[in-house]
């Protein structure tokens, strides 16, 4: 339950593989522990008290008193036999109450505050349920279907201002008041059938203090992150090819003071909503039974207080009587144990309380009220509580890191352990490829020139050759940008590119490795190689295709490499730099072409011109395979820490950019 608790909420934040192994580990062990543990209870020959209340807990852990539902994206679809085995084990722990409960004498003193537990256990597994079957294949179209049909026939001649918000229908709550009944009319056409629903345009009009643009922005995250779950549910979006989706982002989300900043918080935010709503019960609290929800873990957190205090109460007495069942030291230490464990549990729910308060979810449920109830706005008190609530402050939603994988850096490195592993557990554990994981900040930096390269393209997105051509070097560049015209178009670019820019970033002193452009341009490109080598089901070439590209060229910086006797980096890249021929044939691979390019980059006569050519390239070019009709990839990534390139994913899709431009300039 600990480690549900803490590693769960942190697993949406950090994508390291032992966190997310172990977490999948407990999630996984639990049920076949509980079998275990239910079959050494009914085949002990000692009776203990404590049994009744460790069966309880039992079905407690497998209602999961974390927010946890699921680990995978796959199991959201076995919610039946994910009930099928709720049943099944508690009907085991049932047994086990019953036998050994059945005596009053020895646990008569149990039975209210256990019972009231049992009563809650059922409904945490229930919420569990029906958190998972709302996002089930058979239900997921159903619901979002309201979100699409609202999008297709809202009133399309209100003005829309990208700035104030004002006219920006996108639904935030109560959608299910626009569901088409059978037999009646339309929604859409009734007069009255939206004055139960809030809107964007709604929370932005309202001027107290109280709502900040930062608590504005999360409710436009939650909007949006209803618009976007039309992608995974495979909806097409009807309003991509209108202007007014194109001016929310371009003269809405990055104008501004804060445009650099305030785009990628709420799309962080909105990312946060739908991996909690796939992946946690925090959506049940935006449901009609929200309060159920929110009151079960204060409701659980008193009557464990209750137990514990009544099993102390009887640990005394049974001290105090020298005859009593107490006198048994065995007796008295597991009665100890398992008052430190209530103890424990209690304080573990009232920590998924916090949890629970301090999510968006809870937070936009309490902005609706407000501005629903004119009262909470006309009494101070009120508005002091509501300010403490959207105070609170949980885990981070996202590591705010890039990762980061250098093709010469990291050739020949391997992970033994891993490897070994993978064998060992007969291909349980992934096989490491050639390479290694690393991560750095994210800075504003990369964020300035990604939505500086946005803004300029105006949405029409192309690889590299725009950032070329407005830099004065398209006809001394712009080759690598058309590697081939045959599949891997994208991964071999990248390739190329990568190589000159690792080239040219150790041709550099020290001092000159700090400035900006160096660094944004060294950044995107290891980031779009860590992609290449750990997520090429987020870039647009076929997976396999770019696996099978990567994998020839570790081979050829193999060949080009396989005399060098130093390994440092420096001479790795002062070798590979004297492997340039000035007339390369037509069999030239891609890391000799990479050589080539850097080189010739290398000629531009300004160092800070070259750079910012990289830097502006490698901007355009991050935006440029960002575009994806493969939303259940980025959604799968969101359960292991999530990718910077769904951010901008995200991003483009609400500016109506579902497509790459042609690669001409």
């Amino acid at each position: 339950m600990c480690l549900l608790h803490i590693l769960g909420s942190l697993r949406r934040r950090l994508s390291h593989g032992a966190l997310h192994g172990t977490v999948v580990g407990v999630y996984t062990l639990s049920y076949p522990l509980v079998g275990y543990t239910i079959g050494l209870m009914q085949s002990s020959n000692w009776y203990y008290n404590d049994f009744v209340v460790w069966a309880v807990f039992l079905l407690l852990l497998l209602g999961s008193t974390d927010s946890l539902t699921v680990c995978r994206l796959d199991d959201i679809d076995n919610w039946k036999s994910f009930y099928g085995k709720q049943l099944f084990k508690g009907f085991l722990i049932v047994s086990i109450i019953v036998k050994f409960g059945l005596d009053m004498d020895k646990v008569g003193y149990l039975w209210c505050p256990l019972l009231a537990i049992l009563l809650v256990a059922i409904l945490k597994s229930y919420v569990r349920i029906a958190s998972m079957r709302m996002v089930s294949k058979s239900y997921l179209g159903k619901n979002v279907m309201v979100i699409d049909e609202y999008m297709k026939n809202k009133d399309k001649s209100v003005t829309f201002n990208p700035v104030t918000m004002e006219g920006c229908g996108y639904i935030v709550a109560a959608e299910r008041c626009c569901v088409k009944q059978p037999g009646c009319i339309p929604w859409y056409e009734k007069k009255d059938s939206l004055t139960k629903v809030t809107t964007v345009d709604q929370i932005w009009q309202c001027t107290r203090n109280l709502l900040l643009i930062e608590r504005k922005d999360m409710c436009l995250s939650m909007a949006l992150s209803k618009m976007l779950n039309r992608r995974f549910a495979g909806f097409k979006l009807s309003e991509a090819e209108l202007v007014e989706a194109h001016d929310f982002v371009f003269k809405g989300l990055l104008v501004g003071e804060e445009k650099y900043w305030r785009a990628f918080r709420v799309i962080e935010e909105e990312l946060v909503f739908v991996h909690d709503m796939y992946y946690t019960t925090y959506s049940y609290l935006y449901q009609k039974g929200r309060y159920l929800a929110l009151c079960l873990p204060i409701i659980m957190f008193s009557l464990c207080l209750w137990l514990t205090l009544t099993c102390l109460h009887v640990n005394l007495q049974d001290r105090n009587n020298p005859s009593g069942s107490g006198s048994n030291p065995s007796d008295r230490e597991l009665k100890t144990c398992t008052i430190i464990i209530t103890v424990f549990l209690a304080f573990l729910e009232l920590y998924q309380f916090y949890l629970y308060t301090a999510s968006g979810w809870f937070k936009v449920a309490v902005i609706r009220h407000y501005l629903n109830k004119p009262f909470l706005q006309q009494c101070c008190c009120f508005e002091m509580a509501i300010d403490l609530i959207l105070r609170l402050k949980a885990f981070r939603p996202w590591k705010d890191r890039l990762g980061q994988y250098c093709l010469i850096r990291d050739l020949g490195h391997k992970s033994s352990f891993k490897n070994c592993l993978h064998y060992s557990t007969l291909c349980l554990v992934d096989k490491v490829m050639n390479g290694r994981k690393n991560s750095v900040r994210l800075s504003g930096n990369v964020k300035r020139a990604i939505v500086d390269s946005l803004l300029e393209s105006n949405g029409h997105l192309t690889n590299g050759v725009t950032s070329l051509q407005n830099n004065s070097v398209h006809d001394l560049l712009s080759w690598a940008c058309h590697v081939t015209t045959s599949d891997g178009a994208v991964t071999r670019t990248i390739l190329v590119w990568h190589i000159a820019t690792t080239l040219c970033e150790h041709r550099l002193d020290e001092q000159g490795r700090e400035e900006d452009a160096v660094k944004t341009a060294s950044t995107l490109s290891q980031y779009c190689m860590h992609l290449l080598a750990f997520a090429p089901n987020l870039l647009p070439d076929h997976n396999s295709i770019s696996e099978s590209i990567l994998d020839k060229s570790i081979h050829e910086a193999r060949e080009l490499l396989k005399k060098a006797k130093n390994k440092k980096m420096e001479s790795r890249c002062e070798i590979l730099m004297s492997t340039y021929h000035c007339h390369g044939g037509g069999e030239e691979g891609l890391v000799a072409q990479g050589v080539r390019l850097a080189h010739q980059i290398e000629s531009i006569e300004r160092p800070a011109s070259r750079w910012k050519v990289l830097s502006d390239f490698w901007a355009e070019m991050m935006l440029y395979v960002s575009p994806s009709d493969d939303a259940r990839a980025h959604l799968e990534f969101l359960a292991s820490g999530g990718e910077f390139i769904t951010h901008l994913w995200a991003l483009l899709t609400h500016g109506g950019v579902l497509k790459r431009g042609p690669t001409g300039p």
